[in-house]
């Protein structure tokens, strides 16, 4: 079998396994699509290819999430699909014979596929598709997993795997040969991870309680092997910031110079730079004053923040006196805020900059603010540690059964709220559990704040390591949420009046 004849079969089998399950493929197909964005953390104008199209199933849901910003190039290798291919903005469809000559070398941003890539001749196919990445340019394949119970029976046994719609050419991958493969193939930080625990046979209304388990399920030692799908990121070597444009992501002109951006940070001097250049270049319309809290550290902090601020005023720092804790952090950067609207967000953030769009755009729709999730149905949570998952869920769970209203995720230090909200905030925390005083007390007086989708992908070594420790936050946000819900039962947390909110 060639390369050719293989891509043609996968992408036949491909579009009839999307379409022989019609209850749950715009569900799966719109969450790959938002994994795409979320994992990329695509910017405008940026290049993806799409390899085995089809007549486009997937590339609608992908147009729909990334806004119709971004030029996608649908790889089509079967010709009545090509013929019958959807009418889609700012999508070319290209009917391809040899992937390896027919498309132009270093042309592409990215470069992504749902079930077309899992081959027996996928390692030929990886050195075809590093030709067509820009240096620097990343991959994002979702593949069978071999490991997946009924995978494995359809790969053992060809007869069967032949009459469930699997292509001759067919195999499940094996993340650990694929791995060496892929690096062999010229890719470096490769991410292959098991994903997706939900059945295409799932029944409709239990869609999105099953995506709401996936958090766990998808993370948990023993099922995560079983995932139905491995999630297969890879990057080609090269400068990523020289291949990316500059993109500016202030839409709403309403919210020019109205945002303080309050940042924590303790032993932060790696990220500062980056950070606060991102935060300009990205949202510079927006920024009324980025305000470095510097908690006490031990390193360079507070030199590299007044080193940048001589350059750029509106970057300032506030240095605290001991003790140190980010509930007492945010108390002094929300004093010291003078915008029309505060977010608070962690250091590290970087990576994900791009997806505060989301945030902003909430508040352009009026609401009182805003707060990132990562635990949403169309969230993506990858390589999340499993023990963090488990307190994380339980603590919104109790939450949920204590309180009014329904909350997915609100201590993440993720938030954009009108100013006025967090003026007369009362932390009482000192340490991380501030996050959920901040999540819970605003919901509970009533302003109207929405849950948006985010990203959490790791941490890479330039990020820093992490103070945050459960055995000795745990205890921090127990009794935040034993204060906020024996005020909510006392009614000492009234309901704002619209007038208020004005």
């Amino acid at each position: 079998m060639s390369l050719e004849s293989n891509l043609q079969q996968m992408e036949r089998g491909r579009e009839g396994y999307w379409l022989r399950y019609p209850g749950t493929s715009p569900f799966k197909l719109h969450w790959r699509a938002l994994a795409v964005r979320h994992s990329f953390h695509i910017l405008p104008g940026e290049k993806i290819l799409e390899l085995g199209a089809g007549t486009g199933l997937w590339t609608e849901f992908l147009t729909s999430v990334l806004r119709r910003q971004n030029p996608i190039t649908a790889a089509v290798f079967n010709e009545c699909f090509f013929q019958s291919a959807r009418k889609l903005p700012n999508v070319e469809f290209v009917h391809i014979q040899d992937v390896r000559t027919e498309l132009p070398e270093e042309s592409f941003d990215y470069v992504i596929g749902t079930g077309i890539l899992c081959h027996d001749l996928y390692a030929e196919n990886l050195r075809a598709i590093h030709r067509l990445l820009k240096p620097g340019g990343q991959i994002l394949f979702f593949e069978a997993n071999y490991w997946n119970p009924q995978v494995l029976l359809k790969s053992c046994i060809r007869g069967f795997g032949r009459w469930a719609g699997n292509a001759e050419c067919q195999v499940g991958l094996r993340k650990y040969i694929l791995m060496k493969v892929a690096s062999q193939q010229g890719f470096v930080s490769i991410d292959i991870i098991p994903y997706d625990i939900v059945h295409p046979r799932t029944p409709h209304f239990l869609l999105r309680l099953l995506k709401s388990l996936a958090f766990v399920l998808e993370h948990a030692p023993v099922t995560r092997d079983l995932c139905g799908t491995l999630y297969i990121w890879a990057r080609k070597p090269g400068d990523e910031e020289a291949r990316r444009p500059r993109a500016h992501l202030a839409e709403h002109k309403s919210l020019f110079g109205s945002t303080s951006f309050v940042i924590p940070c303790h032993n932060e001097e790696m990220n500062i730079g980056p950070l606060t250049e991102a935060i300009l270049r990205f949202y510079g319309p927006y920024v009324h004053e980025i305000l470095i809290v510097n908690d006490n550290s031990r390193d360079r902090t507070a030199e590299v923040t007044r080193q940048i601020a001589v350059a750029e005023p509106r970057i300032k720092l506030i240095d605290r006196t001991p003790p140190n804790g980010v509930g007492l952090a945010l108390r002094d950067g929300f004093a010291a805020a003078s915008g029309r609207y505060v977010l608070t967000m962690d250091c590290d953030f970087v990576q994900i900059l791009p997806e505060f769009r989301d945030l902003f755009d909430a508040i352009a729709r009026g609401h009182d603010g805003a707060i990132g999730s990562r635990f949403s149905n169309e969230s993506l949570l990858i390589n999340y540690p499993f023990t963090k998952i488990v307190c994380n869920r339980a603590f919104h769970l109790i939450a949920n059964s204590l309180l009014p209203g329904h909350v997915r995720d609100i201590s993440n230090n993720l938030k954009l709220y009108r100013a006025e909200i967090v003026k007369t905030l009362q932390i009482d925390q000192p340490g991380f559990a501030a996050n959920a005083e901040t999540g819970l007390k605003p919901l509970l007086c009533g302003y109207d704040i929405c849950e948006v989708p985010i990203s959490w992908i790791d941490r890479t070594v330039d990020m820093g390591v992490s103070s945050f420790r459960i055995r000795k936050v745990a205890s921090g946000y127990v009794k935040a949420l034993a204060q906020v819900v024996v005020q909510a039962w006392r009614g000492r947390e009234k309901p704002a009046r619209v007038g208020e909110r004005a």
